[in-house]
């Protein structure tokens, strides 16, 4: 008989599905979980969503899902540039209205000619949606071309139909773009204030009354622990969306994207540390509560700065170690000491505001490298074979219904979030959701019971309040928003009725599969890497970029030097928002390397803000250069300056380098040549026996800024590194690209 045994049985390990399974669903909470202004926001969404289908309905008006999906577009930061956006819209839609008019007259009999037609209209609306500097006004022309394809291939219409409704597609996008810009101004009108004053002040609020509860020695209420949780995992990257398509000026809204991304790191760093309140043992002492009041003071004046838009003063508090008692609390000090350097040099050089390198150049139609960059051609020509593949199938079949996959291979394209894995199961998900789950579902279900418009509308709205309030997640999940309207009001919003036809709803969904399938086959397998790939080569693109504009001014050409820096600095803004669309697609890789690539995500994320934060300074310390060129400076000043610009190209490129996986050579201590820069001018002037005069003390004042950012930006990256490499951690042989897919 055996012996009993009389230890416990292990615990199994969870599976891998069961871990993924477990994040998903809090992933999945944490996203739906409402936060401040969310409910306005997919309120005016539904409202005008609505509206435009009850026009539709009513007045019977071609291809009302067109209308009706614009109104997820168009919400800006206010609604005068609501109105502007829209009205570039509709001014897309009529230039593509007229492109199309003229191409079918001279090319619609002849079926070569026809086909070639079509291949090349898709190539230019993939194209000017990656080289167009209005990217609003690109998309809206790709899709009158997306939407018209299918209508100039329908024989069964005579050619006075299709041109009408080809002009119908135009006028419903105006329709939509009337019905989102008026209910913009009355939700305006009856709550003023902004979702970008709002999210900033609940968040600053948030992470304020955390540390006054840790000053006092008391517990958080539940009520702040469920937002510090929540706006941890929602992110700041709707705050930045907001701020990118607001009516400021682009100095403005650079600054702001920086303090933002502060925020959004202050939140994260407020969450842990709330964590580790929770698990501390030992009690605290006064001085530590004392920090934690103060940084919660220095809090509350910045918020108060930040929403009401004044320039933030300088804290110039000494920092101090991390405390043993509240780990984090050295990290927030830091992070908070950061904010106002983003708007360094916006307050005491007001001549600045007309300097060469200000936002007033003249604006330009295609981005700097529309021409040059090949990946914008890969972008459409990987677009084109996708929508090509479906025009060719839906057509050598003879199934016009699902021609739907046209525009979905547009649509699809538009998103520039994540790696293709996340693109698959975002865009596959909302087709099941909203093609086949609200579709298909409420024909079988709901629609065969409902005679009148008021049911409909009920139950349109209530598929939009669902839609637009995933659409209002963070950027890891949005998107399934959109594509579960957009399934939805294919199947609903092509016929005037009540559409309870299985077959008709068949047919959308099925083109709706067919354009995702092709675009997972050529958009998504064609020139792509995994995301975190991709994020390390863009950030260690960054980086590179950032040493080339510190060299700009070493030349001596000088106008060239203007507009490279201008150039550098358009590119690295758009390389910061390509970082952070990739950081969200690393959540979304699986397998074992998982655990590794979150800490390089961590890692990376990081950082983040601190560049940007340098990126403001910089920007700042060349606007001093533009006004004031080397050759009007003292010999004694320039000899030191141009030492102390290339030991901070040296130091960029090392932690570009780095990030890279290989090993950089010798840097130099760039806070010792910012010191030894600084000291050259006052003994200049005190040689000469005269004050230092205003322009001087704000070169030194910027240069404090930027060594206090640098140096301990390039202490972390290398020893983070360095460390990392030794764990054989880090992904090695990355070559940066400038693709911002």
């Amino acid at each position: 008989m055996g012996v009993p045994s009389d230890t416990l049985p292990r615990r199994s390990t969870p599976s891998a599905i069961d871990q993924a399974g477990t994040w998903f669903w809090d992933f999945l909470k944490k996203e739906l979980t409402p936060y401040p202004g969310r409910a306005l926001v997919v309120s005016r969404v539904t409202i005008s969503a609505t509206i435009v289908m009850l026009l539709v309905m009513t007045f019977r008006i071609p291809g009302g899902y067109l209308g009706a999906i614009f109104t997820f577009f168009l919400s800006r930061e206010n609604p005068r540039e609501t109105f502007r956006a829209g009205l570039r819209t509709i001014i897309a839609f009529l230039l593509a209205a007229a492109y199309l008019l003229v191409g079918v007259t001279m090319l619609i009999d002849d079926p070569l000619t026809h086909f070639l037609w079509v291949a090349i209209s898709l190539f230019i609306s993939f194209y000017l949606i990656r080289v167009f500097a209005d990217y609003g006004t690109a998309a809206a022309f790709g899709f009158m071309i997306a939407g018209t394809i299918p209508l100039w291939d329908e024989v069964a219409l005579n050619v006075n139909a299709r041109v009408e409704n080809t002009l119908w597609l135009a006028y419903i996008v105006a329709i939509g773009v009337a019905v989102a810009t008026s209910v913009e101004f009355i939700f305006r009108w009856i709550h003023p204030t902004t979702d970008l004053t709002e999210g900033i002040e609940d968040r600053m609020h948030t992470v304020e009354s955390l540390l006054r509860s840790a000053a006092a020695d008391t517990p958080l209420d539940d009520k702040s622990v469920e937002m510090l949780s929540l706006y941890a995992t929602v992110g700041v990257s709707r705050l930045r969306r907001l701020i990118l398509r607001s009516e400021y000026n682009s100095h403005f809204k650079a600054q702001m994207s920086a303090a933002i991304s502060l925020v959004g790191r202050l939140v994260d760093i407020a969450d842990s540390f709330r964590l580790a309140l929770d698990q501390r043992i030992e009690p605290t002492d006064s001085i530590d509560r004392e920090r934690c009041r103060l940084l919660a003071d220095e809090i509350a004046v910045l918020e108060k700065n930040l929403t009401s838009r004044q320039l933030p003063g300088e804290i110039t508090r000494a920092l101090q170690a991390e405390s043993p008692h509240f780990p984090f609390l050295s990290t927030m000090e830091k992070t908070v000491a950061l904010i106002p350097k983003t708007f360094t040099g916006s307050e005491s050089i007001q001549e600045f505001s007309s300097a060469p390198l200000d936002e007033d150049a003249p604006a330009r139609l295609f981005l700097p490298d529309a021409f040059s960059n090949p990946a914008h051609a890969q972008f459409a020509l990987r677009g084109t074979l996708a929508a090509m593949v479906c025009y060719f199938t839906y057509t050598a079949v003879a199934w016009p219904g699902i021609s739907t996959a046209i525009a979905t291979c547009f649509i699809t394209a538009l998103s520039t979030i994540g790696s293709s894995r996340q693109k698959q199961i975002l865009r596959l998900g909302g087709a099941i959701v909203g093609g086949f789950i609200f579709g298909m579902g409420a024909q079988v279900f709901v629609l065969p019971y409902i005679d009148t418009i008021t049911g409909f509308t009920l139950l349109f709205a209530l598929v939009t309040v669902i839609s637009a309030w995933i659409a209002t997640a963070s950027a890891r999940l949005s998107y399934l928003g959109v594509q579960i309207a957009l399934a939805f009001y294919l199947i609903n919003m092509q016929e005037f009725t009540i559409q309870i036809s299985l077959a008709t709803a068949r047919d959308r969904v099925v083109g709706v599969l067919l354009g995702l399938i092709s675009m997972w086959l050529f958009f998504d397998r064609l020139w792509v890497r995994n995301a975190l790939d991709e994020m390390q080569a863009l950030f260690a693109r960054n980086l590179e970029m950032f040493a080339e504009m510190a060299e700009q001014f070493l030349i001596e050409d000088h106008p060239q030097a203007i507009k490279q820096i201008r150039q550098l600095r358009d590119q690295i803004n758009a390389g910061f928002q390509a970082v952070n669309a990739q950081a969200d697609a690393v959540l979304f890789e699986f397998g074992p390397s998982r655990q590794r690539k979150m800490e390089i995500r961590a890692n990376i994320r990081r950082w983040q803000p601190s560049i940007r934060t340098l990126l403001q300074v910089q920007i700042t310390f060349s606007q001093y250069r533009a006004q004031r060129p080397t050759k009007d400076l003292p010999e004694a000043i320039v000899r030191p300056y141009i030492a102390f610009e290339k030991d901070v190209a040296l130091v960029m490129r090392a932690m570009a380098t780095e990030v890279s996986g290989k090993l950089s050579g010798e840097v130099p201590d760039i806070k010792k040549s910012g010191m030894s820069f600084e000291q050259e001018i006052r003994t200049y002037y005190r040689d000469l026996g005269t004050p230092i005069p205003p322009e001087s003390s704000d070169v030194i004042r910027l240069t404090e800024s930027l060594t206090s950012v640098l140096s301990p930006l390039y202490q972390d990256v290398h020893t983070t590194l360095d460390a990392a490499r030794s764990s054989h951690q880090f992904q090695p042989n990355l070559q940066a690209k400038t693709q911002f897919d």
